[in-house]
């Protein structure tokens, strides 16, 4: 979702509740994304070329730590999982910082449409197109590289990749509230996610001798996730999310939702000089104009 469209029935009131405004912008949201291809890569793409990736450079192989199951196994939810942390997390910085930075949600500020309402539309189509991201991801583990899920395991697999992108979302609005460049959106993204990915055993499980570094992860916002999904392709009957893993993200977006709260910002807050309402250019006096 990089860029934001407003059409006229989503800022206007009128006498509808402010709450049936917001299927207006989840529309609007996705919309624009189908417009864009670096989302489409973001969320989509980036997955399924690691799935595909690292299973053909272990084929048959089998994972110890998690008791001889075959990597496949372990690669589908870890993949789903990080379709999960691409749609909620890094998506939602890189959108929302460009909507910012481009004078959108300036704009957005100046009409009747109440701030929520933008917010939750966003969160909305970040849902769609993480389900989406994590479904075909699934698909593709379980009819090409034979994984197979749990007796029971699509509900649970369905509440984690939920709450795992809930939390994602709070997370990257909140860090978009402290970037204020849009070319460092991306970047500042993944400089993010990826050492907590590997930290958390997302793309292979992290070694269980290292206690330290179990504590460390499960107090991350991406091992909840993936365990939870990981749990929904496990041996044995399958089950949600476990109240500790509920917690932890709750923790997360609890806080990250009043970082955001405090420090997010409606106007542009980039270092570029930007042109004023009558097309003059705010530089320091004394200096050139820019050809």
């Amino acid at each position: 979702m990089i860029e934001d469209a407003l059409s006229e029935p989503d800022l206007s009131l009128g006498p509808r509740s402010p709450l049936a405004l917001v299927p207006g912008q989840v529309r609007c949201q996705l919309l624009m994304l189908v417009r864009s291809p670096l989302p489409a890569f973001i969320t989509l793409v980036v997955p399924v070329m690691l799935l595909v990736a690292l299973d053909l450079v272990t084929p048959e192989m089998t994972l110890r730590s998690l008791g001889g199951v075959r990597v496949a196994q372990f690669l589908t939810p870890a993949m789903a999982s990080f379709a999960v942390l691409n749609a909620g997390f890094v998506d939602t910085v890189v959108g929302t910082t460009l909507a910012r930075e481009r004078g959108i949600l300036k704009l957005l500020r100046a009409t009747p449409l109440p701030s929520w309402v933008y917010l939750a539309g966003r969160l909305g189509a970040t849902l769609v197109v993480g389900a989406g991201s994590v479904a075909v991801v699934t698909l593709i583990g379980l009819n090409l590289l034979h994984a197979h899920l749990a007796p029971g395991g699509l509900g649970p697999f369905a509440a984690a990749a939920a709450a795992g992108l809930v939390a994602s979302f709070a997370l990257g609005v909140a860090v978009a509230a402290l970037v204020t460049s849009a070319d460092s959106a991306l970047p500042v993204s993944y400089a993010i996610l990826l050492p907590i990915a590997f930290i958390s055993g997302v793309f292979f499980p992290a070694p269980t001798e290292a206690h330290w570094l179990r504590a460390l992860s499960d107090a991350l916002p991406a091992a909840p996730v993936a365990r939870a999904l990981e749990a929904a392709f496990a041996r044995g009957a399958a089950h949600g999310p476990t109240v500790h893993q509920l917690l932890v993200l709750a923790g997360w977006t609890l806080g990250a939702t009043g970082l955001a709260a405090w420090r997010f910002s409606w106007a542009p807050t980039g270092g570029r000089h930007r042109r004023g309402a009558h097309g003059t250019s705010h530089r320091p006096p004394g200096t050139a104009p820019t050809p």
